[in-house]
């Protein structure tokens, strides 16, 4: 329990000087403390509201996720990383409909992938049975 304002004012008055710069020394601290725990807890408000900005940001679109802010699209970003660490990391290349995440080494392929077709050539020696 800390030493109350009166607890200290009646040590000087006894003259216990040293065990009032104590008791003292005992407030000085626990307000030091106070002070760390306060900016940690504001850190973690932050941390909280900027994760529900982004959640309110962010929209699922099979097979990634995208932002919209303002009416303007950005994306795509990789469904993994956002998944599992709450990060959006912005899918590469696209081509052909494959996207690849460089962080989790992630694959993903869109609505406009096509499977490629494969052609078997058979020459005249070829049997059938």
């Amino acid at each position: 329990m800390l030493p109350s304002y009166k607890d200290i004012v009646d040590l000087i008055k006894k003259g216990s000087t040293i065990e009032a710069q104590e008791k003292i020394m005992e407030l000085r601290e626990a307000a030091i403390q106070l002070q760390e725990e306060n900016l940690e807890l504001r850190q973690q408000a932050k941390a909280l509201e900027e994760q529900i900005a982004l959640r309110a940001k962010v929209t699922w679109e099979k097979p990634y996720y995208w932002t919209d802010e303002n009416g303007k699209r950005d994306g795509p970003y990789c469904q993994t990383c956002y998944d599992k660490d709450g990060k959006l990391i912005r899918l590469q290349d696209g081509k052909e409909g494959i996207w690849r995440c460089k962080v989790c080494s992630g694959v993903f392929f869109d609505s406009t992938y096509r499977d490629p077709e494969v052609h078997i050539e058979r020459s005249n020696n070829d049997r059938r049975i």
